[in-house]
């Protein structure tokens, strides 16, 4: 292993994921927070939210150095700027969906 501390950075090839079951009894915070979301914002039914909630939502893994692990939901790395949640600084991210040209 090399000593070189590389930069953070969100990149295709670079990446820890796990999944994550949110459920009623283990994370009644999330799950509640989750199916609303789906809900309210998403515009699901109460049964389609419980049925996309049957399956694991895949975190991505980062450990920013001198700080510590946080993770994001990875299906949304591609559209969005992500931050450090201990620094507040922009994590560069070459997955980002690159604008049409016209």
């Amino acid at each position: 292993m090399s000593n070189e501390i590389k930069e953070l950075r969100i990149t295709e090839e670079d990446g820890d994921v796990i999944d994550v079951l949110l459920t009623p009894e283990k994370t009644p915070n999330a799950y509640k927070r989750k199916m609303h979301e789906l809900m309210h914002v998403s515009g699901m039914t109460q049964e389609e939210a419980e049925n996309y909630l049957l399956k694991p939502i895949p975190i991505e893994l980062f450990y920013e150095y001198g700080w510590g692990l946080f993770g994001m939901e990875n299906e949304a790395l591609t559209d969005i700027e992500a931050y450090s949640p201990y620094t507040g600084k922009e994590i560069p991210n070459d997955n980002l969906s690159k604008p049409i040209q016209f």
